[in-house]
């Protein structure tokens, strides 16, 4: 049996974060079944010798995850193996050369910018500049309100600029119980999510965030350091809530990540 750790019971919302907060818990998972794996590619290089922590400077681990690694392809049936050390791109800002360029081309120049053979994000596509890791509930109101009305209209924006997002579910439908497969199956279709969606059968995303659901970092690519750690649903800086509050980590969260997408230039 694997572990997850798990956030409990309900605590208060904050209108200004958004979040759901509650104890910690270790839940059992479930056994996967055989055949969901990771698919034959080539082993992910990551920061040698680095300064690994969760805390904000620090080199984020390489942890891998189980789930969808791209729900948008119809050709990758079944849940692959997906782990950090994929999205690690120490030249970042070769991106815009490899998008402008053809993919055979760019691997040939660049091969550590781009995906290798056998990758479920496509073989030669450039690799992100910046990541955005999260965690979310299936029962936490405001993570289905960030995976319905914020993500999406981000990813398109971002996406082409470099940005990617991946997600781990952390509880079902019930506060405590931890997410399923299944659970991770019912959100993807949900939301037609277009971007990594996984469980977190280990345990590592609580690691990384406050006892708040939702919650998402930005990490840079070119070296997997973590820029910030925000509780709570991302807010546009030009809300309400951030021109009362704008030094607010949820506030300057997306004026981070696009900072970060532009200092991989």
């Amino acid at each position: 049996m694997r572990n997850l750790a798990l956030f409990g019971s309900v605590a208060l919302l904050s209108s200004l974060l958004s979040g759901c907060a509650g104890d910690s818990e270790t839940i059992p998972l479930g056994e996967f079944a055989e055949g969901q794996g990771q698919l034959p590619v080539a082993q992910a290089s990551y920061p040698s010798n680095a300064d690994w922590g969760t805390d904000v400077d620090k080199v984020v681990p390489n942890w891998s995850f189980i789930g969808f690694a791209n729900s948008e392809d119809p050709a990758l049936q079944g849940y692959q193996m997906v782990s950090l050390g994929d999205f690690y791109n120490p030249n970042g800002y070769l991106f815009a050369d490899c998008v402008e360029s053809a993919a055979a081309d760019c691997a040939e120049k660049y091969p550590d910018a781009v995906f290798p053979e056998g990758s479920p994000w496509g073989a030669g596509t450039p690799k992100p500049r910046a990541l955005s890791v999260g965690q979310s509930a299936v029962w936490c109101g405001p993570c289905n309100q960030e995976a319905k009305s914020i993500f999406p209209a981000k990813v398109a924006k971002y996406a082409p600029m470099g940005g990617q997002f991946i997600v781990g579910l952390i509880d079902g439908p019930k506060p405590g119980t931890a997410a399923t497969l299944t659970d991770i199956t019912k959100w993807t279709q949900k939301y037609n999510v277009a971007y990594p969606l996984v469980a977190d059968p280990n345990g590592f995303l609580p690691r990384l965030f406050p006892p708040s659901l939702p919650s998402n970092a930005v990490i840079r690519t070119s070296d997997m350091k973590i820029v910030l750690v925000a509780a709570g649903a991302p807010l546009d800086a030009a809300s309400a809530d951030c021109k009362q509050f704008p030094d607010e980590p949820a506030c300057q969260y997306w004026p981070t990540f696009e900072a970060t997408l532009e200092s991989a230039n």
